[in-house]
């Protein structure tokens, strides 16, 4: 599920070198973003590059992922952190 105004950034902007302004300095590698099954995106979510979002997740609207996190994850905020996770929420059967 995938909420509207997802933005899956590819590369950036380099700005390694000082002497040059940034504007022409080009873009960096272009990575793949990864996105495994089962996994709830909000809305306004954004991923910098090279991001793999692993079975099960949940991105709370409004996120910037920065970061890779485990399978099962509840992530949010700005910078993404760990709210946490949802293997600990299975009900079992008696």
């Amino acid at each position: 599920m995938m909420g509207p105004n997802v933005f899956i950034v590819t590369a950036n902007h380099r700005f390694d070198r000082i002497d040059i302004p940034m504007c022409e300095q080009g873009n960096s590698e272009s990575k793949q973003t990864i996105i495994e099954d089962d996994i709830w995106i909000g809305r306004q979510v954004i991923f910098t590059s090279g991001r793999t979002v692993k079975r099960g997740s949940i991105i709370a609207a409004g996120t910037v992922l920065t970061k890779d996190f485990p399978e099962y994850s509840i992530i949010g905020g700005n910078p993404a952190k760990l709210i946490r996770s949802r293997q600990g929420t299975i009900e079992k059967d008696n």
